[in-house]
């Protein structure tokens, strides 16, 4: 009896050995893939402010877009292939094939006004540091790290460093908790 008891606790050492490993081999790879996680919303983050110039011209851009669509008199558009009624089916008008690439432009604008607001949103964590200006000079100028410190008269290695402690301050504000490792 001695011996079957002796050897059912072995096993219960050697399963929870096993449970022990698994859990911290399970602990570290969610401690790298949240580091990893983390690389990503910082670049993701720089995607969105690098894009946040282009997306405020293609609202303008857009708005021409329309206006220039309101003042033109409905005609047949050879750009229109979306509309089509290849094989039957509904047949459009002019007018209804004119406002329908109206609102295909007031979709594009909502899409990218929201990016913008979400942006502008997140800005408003760092927009009272001191080193903000690195934020406009970088993302939305496209200056690089040399020219940015010989405005601001430092190092390049502090513009970076500023720089990044923003941009991490900016992706806990548009991604939360998912940002923060």
């Amino acid at each position: 009896m001695a011996a079957k008891e002796a050897k059912e606790v072995n096993i219960q050492k050697i399963i929870e050995q096993a449970v022990d490993k698994a859990v911290k081999a399970t602990m570290f790879l969610g401690a790298d893939q949240a580091r990893t996680e983390t690389k990503n919303l910082f670049k993701q983050t720089e995607i969105r402010l690098y894009a946040y110039s282009e997306l405020r011209n293609n609202i303008a851009k857009y708005n021409l877009d329309i206006k220039d669509l309101r003042c033109e008199s409905p005609g047949r558009s050879k750009d229109i292939a979306s509309f089509s009624t290849h094989g039957g089916g509904i047949k459009f008008t002019e007018e209804e094939i004119q406002e329908a690439r109206i609102m295909i432009l007031q979709k594009k604008i909502y899409r990218d006004q929201t990016e913008i607001d979400e942006i502008e949103f997140a800005l408003e964590a760092v927009q009272n540091d001191e080193y903000y200006p690195i934020i406009e000079m970088r993302y939305f100028k496209g200056m690089k790290d040399d020219k940015i410190a010989e405005i601001v008269s430092c190092d390049p290695s502090t513009i970076r460093r500023n720089k990044n402690r923003m941009i991490r301050r900016i992706a806990v504000k548009l991604y939360g908790a998912q940002a923060v490792c």
